[in-house]
């Protein structure tokens, strides 16, 4: 079996965490399918897929053994995929899957699809499991605990990424026309954000305390600060000191432009300065790229405008997003029921876009990813 025939299989984190877990545990009543399952993936063609946000999931559970063992069958494994940019070393992620996009564009490459396949040329790889994660288990025991400790961070960044603190429908020109509030405003305005904060922190995750939840909305409040300007500046110079930060000049700040047509492509450009000096093209360059032309880019932007509320809406989500991007990396990609759903929602809103994927499914459970 060659690259070139084989299917490239990305399962879904539970699928990883539950096949791993059941092959090494002698008690498991699934020990034999899962201890077999690689094997018969190869038979029918199928490379199971890993890539770095896999990765982490499967390494910041409590127990710091099973963690261990989960990497040791990783190693165990005699063929698996992943991407990684050339001339590095390590599973690849959605930071590289960007960078890779980046850099397409900028050679020339006119279409998504374009784009896609030369990516995918580049950076997708096969080889053995220790290949992939590296011969040396005791890495990643050094750097499970850095891991467990960004869930913080990932659980605020799923739990409050959609929180607003201003009606971004307003256009340029009718912003200007407003005043920069005072202190009392100020301190009214924040008491306000940090009880959304709280309880949409709360919400997401039923599991989380409220002494987490609160100390949250704490750190997201004193983000907020710190981007609050002087009481002196006009309305017009902070947009433009904002902006600037996130790499849009300031003839892009126009009058008719939105709020929120500015802040997408505010995070568009922060994170085209992000894999910059990984895609080795300096970002005053990389400023022309088109959002509209970037697969991974426009999948996650998809998924967020069509896909279903989620009413929970934990720190794995974030995974979840960053892994949906490899729909037009992968022959076969698995997902829970919401995100299928969501598929399905994109392919009927915005058609256009179902060329870019492979085959999107769901499996209740991992012996069920092999046909």
């Amino acid at each position: 079996m060659s690259l070139l025939t084989a299917a490239i299989m990305a399962p879904d984190t539970s699928h990883w965490a539950d096949w791993i877990d059941a092959a090494v545990k002698p008690a498991s009543p699934k020990g034999q399918v899962a201890r077999g399952l690689h094997q018969r993936l190869l038979e029918q063609g199928r490379i199971p897929f890993l890539s770095w946000h896999h990765l982490e999931e499967l390494l910041v559970v409590d127990d710091p053994a099973n963690a261990s063992a989960r990497v040791a069958y990783l190693q165990s494994l005699p063929m698996i995929a992943w991407m990684r940019m050339p001339g590095e070393h390590g599973l690849g992620g959605i930071v590289d899957i960007l960078a890779a996009e980046a850099i397409a564009y900028d050679s020339g490459c006119q279409t998504m699809a374009d784009v896609r396949d030369h990516v995918r040329s580049c950076l997708l790889t096969t080889g053995s499991g220790a290949a992939a994660v590296g011969e040396d288990g005791w890495v990643w025991d050094v750097a499970r605990p850095i891991m467990r400790e960004r869930r913080q961070h990932i659980g605020m960044v799923s739990a409050l990424s959609g929180m607003r603190t201003m009606d971004e429908g307003q256009t340029v020109e009718q912003l200007c026309k407003q005043e920069i509030r005072g202190p009392g405003d100020r301190k009214k305005v924040m008491e306000a954000i940090h009880r959304n904060a709280f309880f949409r922190a709360k919400a997401a995750d039923p599991r989380r305390s409220d002494a987490e939840a609160f100390q949250m909305a704490n750190d997201f409040v004193l983000r907020v600060m710190q981007e609050m300007p002087a009481e002196d500046v006009t309305v017009r110079q902070l947009l433009v000191d904002t902006y600037a930060k996130q790499g849009i000049d300031e003839y892009e700040i126009r009058d008719e432009c939105t709020i929120a047509e500015l802040s997408e492509l505010g995070t568009f450009r922060s994170h085209l300065r992000l894999v910059s000096e990984k895609a080795g093209i300096h970002f005053e360059r990389l400023k022309r790229v088109s959002m509209r032309s970037l697969p991974s880019w426009r999948i996650a932007d998809a998924l967020k405008r069509h896909g279903q509320e989620r009413p929970t809406r934990p720190g794995s989500d974030v995974h979840d997003q960053h892994l949906a991007v490899l729909a037009a990396y992968t022959d076969i990609l698995f997902v829970d029921r919401r995100t299928l759903e969501d598929f399905r929602r994109i392919k009927s809103k915005e058609p256009e876009l179902s060329g870019l994927f492979g085959t999107v499914k769901r499996a209740s459970v991992f012996e069920a990813i092999v046909d």
